[in-house]
């Protein structure tokens, strides 16, 4: 950790409630005094609390300039977004508004006097033709989904600002600030519940535990890191895999899961195949290898 960060960074983080945002935040609460560290969460979420948390709409960019004003931040790390894949399918307007718009105005608010830092993720990609070692950053994108391409646009957005990172994530595994949100929330809260639980066998992410990402994303944050880097981690995890690691750690009946293809879901959205990406970029100019997720 650059100790001139520590000292003297002030840092706005959007998106504090998202299941990647929440554990970066924390991270950050940890290390930087309140008056330097401010939290932007929906407009109609009312956690977490404390004077340095504000609710507030990622397109509302006169609001965000007030904050600039007041707060006069030297850091920005954008992690708020809409990544729902029925929902932004339903509605591509407010997923373009929220994800597209919403990047455009972090720009031109806070560039080019802030370094920011933009939390992107794996379905930029679409896992048809993964390559045999993970994604790279070189790799061309080619979203299928809403979700996914509202965040490659997002990310051109960013790309405006002259000093600026794109950290594409994979999936991130731990509990979220109310326990509703994430795969892990969402899995076990129906395995709990003994509700079928049907996941794909054939969809692959890089599972990340969500300290291990705030590990590496605030490092990211504080060399002021430059460029497009991958944070995942090191395998591929199939969503069915996931389910059973969830059921045999909380001990629930076996028969409310069953693994499904993506093939079968005709009625759904866009589904990926295996976006595993490659974080060798990242763990090399950070210096360490990225954790297995396991339970």
């Amino acid at each position: 950790m650059h100790d001139d960060f520590r000292n003297r960074a002030r840092v706005l983080i959007t998106g504090v409630t998202s299941i990647h945002g929440w554990p970066v935040f924390r991270k950050l609460r940890s290390m930087l005094p309140p008056d330097r560290l401010l939290g932007i969460r929906p407009p109609k979420m009312h956690v977490p609390q404390g004077d340095n948390v504000v609710s507030r709409c990622m397109t509302d960019s006169p609001a965000l300039a007030r904050i600039r004003d007041a707060f006069r931040p030297t850091h920005v790390l954008h992690a708020a977004g809409v990544c729902d894949l029925d929902a932004c399918e339903a509605r591509p307007e407010y997923a373009h508004d929220i994800n597209v718009h919403g990047a455009r105005g972090i720009v031109s608010v806070f560039a080019p006097a802030c370094y920011i830092l933009y939390l992107s993720a794996d379905l930029v990609f679409s896992g048809i033709h993964a390559p045999p070692h993970g994604y790279g950053e070189t790799d061309p994108p080619d979203p299928v989904s809403v979700v996914g391409k509202t965040y490659l646009l997002a990310e051109k957005e960013i790309a405006r600002a002259a000093r600026h990172a794109i950290v594409r994530i994979g999936l991130p595994m731990g509990g979220s600030i109310q326990g509703k949100k994430g795969a892990v929330d969402f899995i076990e809260g129906r395995l709990r519940r003994g509700l079928p639980t049907s996941l794909f066998h054939d969809e692959y992410r890089s599972c990340i535990g969500c300290g291990d990402l705030a590990d590496a994303v605030v490092s990211l944050l504080s060399m002021e890191a430059e460029g497009v880097f991958h944070v995942g981690g090191p395998r591929a995890v199939s969503l069915y895999e996931i389910g059973q690691k969830i059921l045999d750690r909380g001990n629930y009946g076996k028969e409310a899961l069953r693994a499904w293809s993506r093939a079968d879901d005709v009625d759904g959205p866009p589904r990926i195949g295996n976006v595993h990406l490659n974080s060798g970029k990242a763990e090399r100019l950070l210096g360490r290898r990225f954790k297995a997720w396991t339970h």
